[in-house]
């Protein structure tokens, strides 16, 4: 039996159907969820390409360590403290990192009792005042990005 070659046609297109022109209708809650969503994957995003720069520069360093750890000969001591001093910078690191989330905890907190103060109001002057609360406490919030940092023992 002998393959013989084919020359396949053209695939048939299929029609679609044409884009509505009417705006999507989405509630506030919907908008929000949403905002909130992408805003979470846009922070996870960031901190992956932090943490794949870091574990990239990492494994350079570490060949680079690896290679004078070959040439020269480390006493037991010396190792021996250099885990001690990464034990006590992890220990450190944590300890910022527990108080950075209490804080942004704390200011996120405040942050929605005064939208709901907001909601809850009635009267314009009271709505000025909060709106006003509102936005020194806008400033405050944290805005910069988190930075994780990557030890190793």
């Amino acid at each position: 039996m002998q393959m013989q070659q084919m020359r396949a046609g053209r695939a048939h297109q299929v029609p679609v159907p044409p884009a509505n022109a009417a705006p999507l209708k989405v509630s506030r809650e919907m908008q929000q969820q949403l905002r909130q969503v992408r805003h979470s994957a846009f922070e996870r995003h960031q901190e992956n390409a932090q943490w794949t720069k870091e574990l990239l520069e990492g494994s350079n360093r570490q060949n680079e360590s690896v290679r004078t750890a070959s040439d020269l000969a480390a006493s037991q001591e010396e190792l021996q403290k250099r885990i001690e001093d990464k034990e006590k910078s992890t220990d450190e690191l944590e300890q910022q990192l527990v108080q950075q989330e209490q804080a942004q905890q704390a200011a996120q907190r405040r942050f929605e009792e005064m939208l709901a103060a907001l909601k809850a109001v009635g009267d314009a002057s009271t709505l000025k005042e909060c709106e006003e609360k509102l936005e020194v406490e806008r400033k405050l919030l944290p805005n910069k990005q988190r930075k994780m940092e990557i030890v190793r023992l």
